[in-house]
């Protein structure tokens, strides 16, 4: 598996605490959003969980108070071990439900991050642990998104690059789609756009703003900035 670490603390936690649905969902996107190095700003957070941003201010001090996160005023938060811990573990179990429902009960791509959100808050640690079995201990959703390690790790891909920028004629392999709207999920699904799918920019025409694209022998024309939503393997570092 190929993986870059963040810059997360290291957890100090060996039992799990019992925290609400809520806390674990916005500690996930917290995590999700989270660079290691800079703040997650409260525009973000509120973004990402479709709520308003005074009640993602309110929610934030709380989570302060409460020792999951560090607010640092108008330039937003940024989690603590505790806070990094749970939004890993919520966000690993978001994922490995994903894989469930797409390689094992035919749920959609662009449907079951929705469903999986559902499901997350239910799943115990050893549900987690027998599931990730299950599944052949999978590095990584159905979109790509790294699943983060039992410990709470959180990894990236090594050595990947925006399609929008691979050079013309090079062939690469798909990695990740980093877009979750279920519309583009489907298009994309319907061209083939998947992770562990070869790749190649055929024309880049940088006026229009467009790319075609080989996608497994199949040719297709996709924006510039749908191809910087898709993450592959940069061929020079292959």
């Amino acid at each position: 598996m190929s993986n870059s670490a963040l810059k997360f603390p290291p957890s100090f936690l060996t039992v799990e605490p019992e925290v609400s649905p809520n806390v674990e969902m916005y500690l996930k996107s917290i995590v999700r959003l989270y660079d290691g190095e800079e703040p997650v700003s409260i525009t973000a957070v509120a973004q990402e969980l479709a709520i308003s941003a005074p009640s993602v201010s309110a929610m934030l001090k709380k989570l302060d108070a409460d020792g999951y996160v560090v607010h640092e005023g108008r330039h937003g938060v940024v989690p603590t071990a505790r806070g990094a811990h749970i939004g890993a573990v919520t966000l690993r179990r978001q994922r490995l439900a994903e894989r469930l429902l797409v390689d094992h009960l035919g749920i959609s791509w662009e449907v079951a991050g929705f469903e999986a959100c559902r499901l997350e808050h239910a799943i115990s640690p050893q549900v987690e642990e027998h599931l990730a079995r299950f599944l052949g201990e999978p590095s990584t959703c159905p979109h790509g998104h790294p699943i983060p390690l039992p410990d709470g790790s959180l990894w990236r891909h090594d050595h990947a690059v925006e399609l929008a920028d691979l050079p013309v004629h090079t062939k690469s392999v798909v990695l990740e789609v980093k877009h979750d709207m279920p519309e583009l999920l489907k298009f994309l699904a319907d061209i083939n756009i998947r992770p562990g799918v070869e790749i190649t920019v055929q024309h880049r025409e940088r006026v229009a703003g467009l790319l075609r694209i080989d996608v497994a022998g199949q040719i297709h024309t996709i924006s510039t900035q749908l191809a910087g939503d898709i993450l592959v393997q940069d061929a020079a570092q292959a």
